[in-house]
């Protein structure tokens, strides 16, 4: 049965199903090659497939042992699991009905009863902390040997920016530990805040975002394989405003060409957008289309009706500008006035005012834009 999200359907499953020039998957398909097993951490934003990475990594690099030798913890789902599920017996989470279990389920539970039995050795009898429960969760894996013959383990942490400064240092020395068992790969969106001695410890790899062109190239072979028809503006819009993120990107064209025959460049924006986004989106196509009233009364109900911060309005209006297809020099033209009358609003009693002579400003661009087409 084909999965119903196309983010899903088309996560990479191989190496050659990565796209763009992304050094770090040259490496880690280097290191898989020569079944090379270090601790790792691998960063980047997201949606740029750095956990299909770790993936298709550890398939190849454990091979038949995959099965036995390999874990995949979400440090956020670890920290926000339900105690009242965590304190079940193991025999009361197998009268669950398996549709509405999980695999961490059970392993919450032996996590929470391993926790619980350390406190009572302890001599107390309180109820073991998230930050205690996330430990053990990992010691209890990690001290564990392989049941295989091939000797070592991995442990994959999803989400691992979660981890406080404490979970991290008592982290650096569960890998101490239990090195000759177990190897650790972090998958993480930001290296800030990150324990210099866990960093020490690890290989550091970066996964870039795909540029916007092979983010577009993907889209239209997708739309092919699905039977989408689209505009000629919606798959660069797609590309343009998902910023990167490549399972956004398709979650975008899977929602913007459900129940039409067309996908146009409107169906992208009326799925993609906040209410913010949509209003400001609209504003500034007014202004260029020389609609100043309009434009005007939508600003007038955004700040007033709507009770939107002028601020928060200023700033989205920056990155719509940044994710339209204009002529560089006008969009630089249009950015350096937003930035005055976004220091004018610092000083200004009068936000709607500061904001209305900005949409002149766009309007009046917007003039020069059709004259000279």
């Amino acid at each position: 049965m084909e999965p119903g999200l196309w983010c899903i359907k088309y996560n990479p499953t191989s190496w050659d199903d990565f796209i763009g020039d992304n050094p770090a998957i040259l490496e880690l398909r280097s290191f898989a090659e020569a079944r090379l097993i270090p601790n790792m951490i691998i960063y980047g934003p997201s949606g740029v497939g750095k956990s299909a990475a770790v993936n298709i990594y550890c398939h190849q690099v454990l091979g038949d042992d995959f099965s036995t030798n390999f874990k995949m913890l979400n440090i956020r789902e670890l920290l926000t699991f339900p105690l009242t599920s965590a304190k079940r017996s193991l025999q009361e989470v197998a009268k669950t009905d398996p549709s509405l279990r999980s695999d961490l389920d059970e392993y919450m539970t032996l996590v929470y009863a391993e926790a619980k039995e350390e406190l009572r050795l302890r001599g107390t009898r309180s109820n073991p902390s998230r930050a205690m429960l996330l430990q053990t969760a990992i010691k209890i894996y990690s001290s564990s040997y392989s049941l295989s013959e091939f000797p070592l383990k991995i442990l994959v942490l999803e989400e691992a920016e979660a981890m406080t400064s404490a979970m991290q240092q008592a982290l650096r020395r569960t890998m101490e530990l239990y090195s000759d068992t177990t190897r650790f790969i972090f998958v993480t969106e930001s290296l800030a805040g990150w324990s210099p001695a866990v960093v020490s410890r690890s290989l550091v790899l970066r996964f870039n975002s795909p540029p916007a062109e092979a983010i577009a190239g993907l889209l239209t072979q997708i739309a092919q394989n699905e039977g989408v028809k689209t505009d000629e503006f919606a798959i660069g819009t797609i590309s343009r405003i998902c910023d990167g993120n490549v399972r956004r990107a398709i979650n975008l064209l899977q929602m913007a060409s459900s129940g039409v025959e067309i996908t146009t460049e409107d169906d992208v924006y009326a799925v993609s957008q906040t209410p913010l986004e949509r209003y400001v989106h609209d504003i500034i196509t007014l202004s260029f289309e020389g609609a100043f009233l309009r434009a005007r009364n939508m600003m007038r109900e955004l700040l007033a009706t709507e009770g939107y911060d002028p601020h928060d309005v200023i700033r989205q209006m920056q990155l719509d500008i940044l994710n339209r297809p204009l002529d560089q020099k006008y969009r630089n033209e249009i950015l350096q006035r937003i930035a005055e009358i976004e220091s004018r609003l610092i000083v200004s009693k009068n936000p709607h005012i500061q904001l209305t002579a900005l949409i002149t400003s766009i309007a009046r661009m917007g003039e020069e834009l059709t004259i000279s087409e």
